[in-house]
């Protein structure tokens, strides 16, 4: 199998260079500099919005430019990084201001906030990242799309990823990962999970929708989309020294990477070798044409395949490696869900190909899932901007105004989860209230991906529990990062195994 590798040893030391990188001295002058030649400019000419006349949330902008930033990325680094939300939920509320990569922003909570937000696309607000992670994401992805541009887009995407294409990608995916478990973790007495997990997701995801194939091919791409998620939500000051400017020159050397795939498989698809009905992203956004027969362009086709690559394996990492940490504190859940998936290896005849119907039937195995989800979602939230102004909760949202939703908001409260600190997966046994549970977001915005992800995230599970009938982590008390986003255990979350 084309894969590569990175062991936990370098992962920790890249973390570790990141963050002496993020608050180095020359980083932390230049900022501090700039945010000195910033407060000039807010004293002498002061935002619309604190000239507003309209009754605005409560909150604190922080320091101009740099805003609470900082606290915001060191609450996501941190073991907790909810705190920063309730930290200031408990002092101003469920509707509280504050500044976020350069710019105000509301941020509205709870599954009142969520709804409105995520219900509201194209009517109150639409999706408005800030610009400097759209510099670095795509401006010309799914991302900043809306409206219709986005409904043509976002139908042609889930075309490929939906249940009934699902099932014609779950033989692959099945058989190569079970022939990453037996040549990576079969007969090892210790394995590291993240850089393992990290390997056989990537490779599927650079195999089955971008056709990539060579190892050092995957591997230049992974360390440019490492560098890229560093700096997206970084200070975005382009200056020499800082993240976001080496964030700037790897997004460069992507789009020369993208461009080439593009033009290659435009190449393909005019000879006989491409004629075929071949199901990856980058033929889809080929053949893509609107209403009127217009095809994308060269750059929205690299910016959503950008766009694409993230998506592809940050939300499926992340519950997969945290569901070793979390199990492993639970056993009793683990036996439940091994029997689930016996039980299911048991009814196969030897060859036969795991179906959509097998996946279906993982139920127990989707609530650890869910579980697993609801205390580390994959990303904190998204942004938003009010195309009108918004009375809501006895304030109003100024038309224009950037706005906040975020999952950490319910995940974690009482008063939409029982015992919100307890791993209990049967909580998913019924139905949860609406707008609560928003891993992947809600809305015509929800993650297109997410059906893929589960669809990985039980397969992986399921040859496990074939291989092993239990493992042990060598440190149960390892902490939980973001760095800044997704969620992971720092050190890589290393076990022991115990082979059936």
């Amino acid at each position: 199998m084309d894969a590569f590798h990175l062991n936990s040893s370098s992962t920790v030391a890249k973390l570790q260079q990141v963050m002496e990188y993020q608050y180095s001295p020359a980083t932390l002058f230049i900022t501090l500099l700039a945010a000195i030649v910033v407060t000039v400019i807010f004293l002498v000419r002061r935002p619309k919005l604190y000239q507003s006349s309209h009754k605005l949330p409560p909150g604190n902008l922080g320091l101009p430019l740099i805003g609470e930033t900082f606290q915001f990325l060191a609450a996501l680094r941190s073991d907790k990084p909810r705190r920063f939300f309730e930290e200031r939920v408990s002092k101003f509320g469920d509707i509280f201001m504050t500044s976020l990569t350069g710019h105000p922003t509301i941020v509205v909570c709870g599954a009142k906030g969520n709804r409105l937000l995520l219900s509201n696309e194209n009517k109150l607000v639409v999706v408005s990242w800030p610009k400097s992670f759209l510099k670095l994401m795509g401006q010309d992805s799914i991302l900043a799309k809306t409206g219709e541009d986005h409904r043509i887009l976002r139908a042609a995407l889930d075309s490929l990823v939906a249940p009934a294409a699902i099932q014609g990608y779950i033989s692959k995916i099945s058989s190569e990962i079970e022939e990453h478990i037996n040549e990576k973790w079969k007969g090892k007495d210790e394995v590291t999970v993240l850089p393992l997990v990290r390997e056989v997701v990537f490779s599927l995801a650079t195999t089955l929708f971008f056709d990539i194939k060579e190892e050092h091919e995957k591997r230049e791409l992974y360390e440019l989309l490492e560098t890229i998620m560093v700096g997206s939500l970084s200070i975005p000051l382009n200056l020499p020294g800082t993240q976001f400017n080496r964030a700037v020159k790897a997004r460069a050397k992507l789009d020369k990477i993208l461009v080439s795939l593009v033009e290659k498989k435009r190449s393909d698809l005019k000879t006989r070798e491409g004629a075929s009905e071949k199901k990856d992203f980058i033929t889809a956004l080929l053949r893509l044409r609107d209403e009127r027969g217009k095809g994308l362009t060269e750059k929205e086709i690299v910016d959503n395949l950008a766009g694409l690559i993230h998506a592809s394996y940050d939300t499926t990492i992340s519950p997969l490696v945290l569901m070793f940490k979390l199990l492993s504190s639970n056993p009793q859940c683990y036996e439940k869900m091994a029997q689930e998936q016996m039980e299911i290896f048991s009814n196969k005849k030897e060859g036969d190909d795991m179906t959509l119907q097998d996946v279906r039937n993982m139920k127990y195995t989707w609530q650890v899932v869910q579980e697993t989800l609801r205390m580390f979602p994959p990303s904190f939230g998204t942004f938003r901007k009010a195309v009108t102004d918004i009375d809501y909760d006895g304030y109003t949202i100024p038309k224009g105004c950037k706005l906040l939703w975020a999952a950490y908001t319910t995940h974690h409260r009482e008063d939409c989860f029982n015992e919100p600190e307890k791993f209990n997966p049967l909580r998913f046994n019924k139905p949860v209230a609406a707008y609560t549970f928003v891993p992947f977001g809600g809305g015509v915005r929800k993650c297109p991906g997410w059906e893929f992800s589960k669809t990985e995230i039980l397969l992986f599970m399921h040859h496990f529990v074939k291989a092993f009938k239990g493992y042990k982590t060598i440190d149960p008390d390892e902490k939980i990062s973001a760095d800044p986003v997704p969620p992971l255990p720092i050190n890589g979350c290393s076990i022991k195994l115990f082979p059936r």
